[in-house]
């Protein structure tokens, strides 16, 4: 008899440390599973797919612009539109460039090119942006950041709305 009951209590015993081995080991793999590496087959899945979408509205949004910018009349310089040709920059950069430096490196000699914004000497600062508009224009022959068209500018800037070019 006093056999038996040493047995019911190791029998007791082992059966709470199975149980209690279990519920650790269910623990356990429930933590495992809400590691950040159990979870990337799941994230990288959503991450290609949202992707995925972004490409095709990106793509989407591109040709919707490029019809946009074929449409619009004028001309784009710096993000802004402008009422200059190009003839007119070069006409600019060459009555510019004549006169003596004592007179284009002055402060408050500026210049907007056609748009709502102004370029502008500062000979306090020692900042001379319209000498190297001028130069560059001079040198290259042509106007650096200057669109002829609203459609050629669209061609450089596919993703930005025309609609967002400054007046």
């Amino acid at each position: 008899m006093e056999k038996l009951k040493q047995n019911k209590i190791w029998i007791t015993i082992v059966v709470i440390g199975v149980v209690v081995i279990a519920i650790l080991l269910a623990m356990l793999h429930q933590q495992k599973q809400s590691t950040p590496e159990a979870q990337s087959s799941s994230y990288i899945a959503s991450e290609k797919a949202s992707s995925a979408s972004t490409s095709v509205q990106d793509t989407n949004n591109e040709k919707a612009y490029a019809k946009k910018a074929a449409k619009m009349k004028g001309h784009v310089y710096n993000d802004y539109f402008t009422t200059w040709t190009k003839q007119d920059f070069i006409n600019w950069a060459n009555s510019y460039l004549v006169k003596p430096e004592s007179e284009r490196h002055q402060d408050g000699v500026k210049e907007s090119f056609g748009t709502t914004t102004s370029y502008m000497n500062s000979s306090t600062n020692m900042i001379y942006p319209l000498d190297d508009i001028a130069k560059q224009i001079k040198t290259d022959g042509y106007v650096s950041n200057y669109y002829e068209t609203v459609k050629a500018y669209n061609k450089d800037y596919a993703g930005m709305n025309p609609d967002d070019i400054k007046k």
